[in-house]
């Protein structure tokens, strides 16, 4: 068996904060993809009057000149993905999981997982898939605690993949994951993604290609660690890293440490109609201009506001001249 139960791990017990709309509850009870019928995600709600439209021109196109390929020092397609020498099973269709602690390992899947229990660990996999999502944490799953690592989540480039890895539940752990031909990597409100490579994105009709995001700010008690990854956009929208208002306030998010490029603007840094962002943090990351001269199309960021409790940007630096990059 290649999905096997485990002892479950302690269970984070945390108040659940009403981020999502009725609407948004109903969206993600719906299960797989195929079921059909799924409204846009919340990566393409309108954001309200004090935030910037999101970026759709120009459209995606690969730029001229430097591939998505990354020095030795960020993750890329040797340190991320299927260890080399796993031997993985052919399976299709819809995996739904349901047993706390579960264990899905070994697969090649042509299809996508549905995640409705606590503490789930998703490893040396390859998802091929297409619709809403390749991997659903859905709300059923409470505290979370998925932890999806050492694999590749691939779009295929012809049918549309929206979502990589979506988050509606708890915490979620993302590690040496590699996501390609997708609209969006990963979104979540809470977690720690880290050391992934997350390229090459396709633009479909409608979409808002934006490679990692958060709608809202993470549930009480929880936070966001976005931590040495490369996230590299070569289209013209809408970012390599995005902080939405599109459900609540945002607060308690650090991004560190990535290599990021490309987009409409690189970033967008956590304004927004819910209110002024708090300990919003950008440290030492690398912005690249190896696809737009400002390292987005019309910028390296947006919605950054600095006069927030605990907002920090510091030691954010130009790759190819290791100078300072300004506050947005």
């Amino acid at each position: 068996m290649t999905v096997r139960a485990r002892r479950p791990a302690a269970i984070v017990i945390a108040v659940i904060a009403a981020v999502a709309s009725a609407g948004l509850a109903a969206w993600a009870a719906r299960g797989s993809p195929s079921s059909g019928g799924a409204p846009r995600s919340a990566a393409s709600a309108a954001h309200g009057p004090t935030t910037p439209p999101r970026s759709r021109q120009p459209s995606l196109q690969a730029r001229s000149g430097a591939p998505s390929t990354t020095p030795s020092r960020w993750p890329a397609a040797a340190t991320t993905g299927v260890p080399s020498g796993t031997r993985l099973k052919l399976r299709t269709g819809t995996i739904k999981i349901t047993k706390d602690g579960s264990v899905v390992e070994g697969l090649e899947l042509h299809g996508d997982i549905v995640v409705l229990a606590k503490n789930v660990t998703i490893r040396d996999c390859r998802v091929i898939g297409a619709g809403d999502w390749a991997i659903l944490q859905r709300m059923e799953a409470g505290s979370g605690g998925l932890t999806v690592e050492d694999t590749e989540i691939y779009g295929g480039g012809g049918r549309p993949l929206e979502f990589g890895i979506l988050n509606y539940a708890g915490m979620l752990t993302v590690r040496r994951v590699d996501v390609h031909a997708m609209m969006s990597a990963v979104q979540t409100p809470q977690g720690l993604v880290e050391e992934s490579y997350f390229h090459d994105p396709k633009d479909f009709p409608g979409a808002h290609v934006t490679l990692v995001a958060s709608g809202s700010g993470p549930r009480p008690g929880m936070s966001l660690t976005i931590r040495h990854n490369a996230i590299l956009n070569p289209g013209g929208q809408t970012a390599a890293v995005a902080l939405y208002q599109d459900f609540g306030l945002n607060h308690d998010v650090l991004v560190q440490g990535n290599l990021l490029a490309g987009g409409g603007y690189t970033i967008y840094g956590g304004a927004g109609k819910y209110g002024t962002p708090h300990h919003i943090r950008f440290v030492g990351n690398v912005f690249s201009r190896r696809y737009f001269p400002k390292g987005g199309a019309f910028g390296w960021g947006t919605t950054w506001d600095g006069s927030g409790p605990g907002n920090t940007w510091a030691g954010n630096v130009w790759e190819d001249t290791g100078k300072p990059v300004p506050e947005p």
